[in-house]
């Protein structure tokens, strides 16, 4: 028999003893189940006033998932994931000098120090000149780009153009804790033109104090 809260999967475990005809059962026992990984609310994201009067959306469930949050190596490396509490992503249709550039901004918060786990653990993966893994290859450009903890990132794609040609596709991500809040910011660029790093590093100082206000609380 299986009872089922917002919470906890609560088992009720019957072990009979069967001993001069008697049948006993035990006390139910409480099994602790993995909470449910809540939202992130939308005043937690860029605004329009930071972006120009650009409106974010939400991001569809599969758009960008390598960087929602980046798990460069696989994600087996970073245990700190298990202590996500709430989560969520937007995209930017952010205008330029040229043209436009896609931007998709994620925001996380961890229970207990899981944010700071994650950021030691996607430095310990990414040291020692980066990771090459499914996705492409992952290099850290700048650390403290946005405070003591935070990486700006460089990933290159092996894509292809509609005729076969191959092109290498750059998007530039910054990683950044605020107390139990981490941001991703990343600039995916246009179709097949790449990113930009200085969009993301002008960006993240509103990014930061957005979220800020869901991680108040030092891990």
């Amino acid at each position: 028999m299986m009872f089922t809260s917002a919470r906890n999967l609560v088992r009720l475990l019957a072990v009979l003893l069967v001993a001069g005809g008697v049948v006993m059962v035990t006390e139910p026992v409480q099994a602790q189940g993995r909470s449910a990984v809540g939202v992130v609310p939308g005043s937690a994201f860029l605004q329009p006033r930071d972006l120009g009067g650009v409106q974010a959306r939400p991001a569809d469930d599969g758009y960008a998932r390598h960087l929602r949050p980046p798990l460069p190596g696989g994600a087996q490396r970073y245990r700190s994931q298990a202590s996500l509490r709430a989560q969520g992503a937007v995209v930017i249709d952010y205008p330029t000098a040229d043209f436009h550039t896609a931007l998709v901004e994620h925001v996380a918060v961890y229970r207990g120090a899981g944010a700071a786990r994650y950021l030691r653990e996607l430095r310990t993966v990414l040291r020692c000149g980066g990771r090459t893994d499914a996705v492409g290859q992952w290099t850290v450009v700048r650390a403290g780009v946005a405070g003591r903890d935070s990486l700006l990132i460089r990933l290159r794609e092996r894509w292809e153009y509609p005729d076969g040609q191959p092109l290498t596709h750059t998007t530039y991500v910054i990683v950044a804790r605020a107390g139990r809040a981490v941001v991703v910011l990343a600039d995916l660029g246009w179709e097949y033109g790449s990113g930009d790093r200085v969009t993301v590093q002008r960006l993240i100082g509103p990014a930061l104090r957005r979220a800020a206000t869901l991680g108040r609380t030092e891990a």
